[in-house]
């Protein structure tokens, strides 16, 4: 995928389905937000987006909004 970019957040405070509904619906609605994929397993959201579009640090503080703890896990961009 040209002009794409992937993030991954593993989130603190994530349970149960409705969580991830509420993750893929909120940030599914932000332009520049191609796909949204979480999963709670590994308590993890993978984000693909048009970084010329959106920044990163932007899909980040919408988790903080929502009530979660976004980080990058280590070695991770």
């Amino acid at each position: 995928m040209s002009g794409s970019a992937r993030a991954v957040f593993r989130v603190g405070g994530l349970k149960g389905a409705e969580g991830s509904r509420e993750i893929e619906h909120t940030l599914a609605q932000i332009d520049g937000v191609i796909s949204v994929n979480v999963s709670l397993p590994d308590g993890s959201v993978n984000i693909n987006y048009n970084p010329g579009v959106i920044r990163k640090e932007y899909i980040e503080r919408t988790l903080n909004s929502l009530g979660y703890s976004p980080y990058l896990p280590s070695g991770r961009i």
